[in-house]
């Protein structure tokens, strides 16, 4: 995807940014419906906006938002596009720690730490806002909604990375993958996805080879579950996918509505 003016994601973010004074104007956000102060007072969404700190623009894959041991004082909501974070081994291995799509918060797990841990890598051409990590600390001890919904999302980041560490099959892995992106991700009128990362960065993701991924990829596709062009997927045994899924046990993408109605 080219990363010009003519991109219809950095198009779409950009009216995002088009508020008085250049500041965010979060009505025409593309992930509004998952930010975290959506439906808050008027109040709350002032003091949110005039908190924001300048957003940032990926234009490039493989640009950085952060690297490890950089000052851990923000976090980012990824407003179009795709990152990953990572970490470099001894002997100089990426190993991808988490991947983010729009409406996702990078830096949650810096919340009780100065400097970062993983680097913040984008995989696509991507966009995010901006707040610095304090203020909404201090935001959430005064507004139960932000607490709810953040509170959520940690929740939600920890139940994800169990998930990933359980011993399971490739075939169980790929298949929660596959359905998980189908959840998160637009579709196509046909249906069909678009992974925005490479097989070997979900490889990395789902601590598999890149071969196993695709040996994966392609039996899935011979057994009828699934059809591919390079990343283009569409799923056409969902029940299928589910019961290889259900072992892995990845959450399902947050509803911030269903958690803000349980806990009322």
């Amino acid at each position: 995807m080219s990363a010009t003016s003519t991109d219809p994601s950095l198009r779409s973010t950009a009216c995002a940014t088009a508020g008085r004074g250049g500041s965010p104007d979060c009505h025409f956000c593309p992930v509004h419906a998952r930010c975290l102060v959506r439906g808050a007072d008027s109040d709350t969404l002032a003091d949110w906006r005039n908190m924001m700190l300048p957003g940032r623009t990926l234009r490039a894959p493989g640009t950085a938002l952060f690297e490890a041991g950089d000052a851990a004082d923000t976090l980012y909501f990824v407003r179009s596009g795709c990152i990953k974070t990572c970490t470099i081994d001894r002997d100089g291995s990426e190993r991808v720690r988490a991947l983010y799509l729009p409406g996702d918060i990078i830096g949650i797990d810096t919340l009780d730490t100065a400097h970062h841990r993983v680097s913040a890598v984008a995989v696509t051409p991507s966009q995010v806002c901006a707040l610095p990590s304090h203020g909404v600390l201090a935001m959430m001890e005064r507004t139960p909604l932000l607490m709810r919904r953040l509170t959520r999302r940690m929740s939600h980041a920890l139940a994800e990375a169990q998930a990933l560490a359980g011993e399971n099959t490739a075939d169980e892995r790929v298949a929660a993958f596959l359905l998980h992106m189908q959840a998160r991700l637009p579709a196509a009128p046909s249906g069909a996805i678009q992974l925005p990362m490479t097989r070997r960065d979900i490889a990395n993701y789902l601590r598999l080879a890149t071969e196993t991924v695709s040996r994966v990829i392609t039996r899935f596709a011979a057994r009828g579950l699934i059809r591919t062009d390079r990343q283009r997927i569409l799923i056409d045994d969902k029940a299928a996918l589910a019961e290889l899924a259900a072992a892995v046990a990845l959450p399902s993408p947050v509803d911030e509505d269903a958690f803000a109605r349980r806990a009322a």
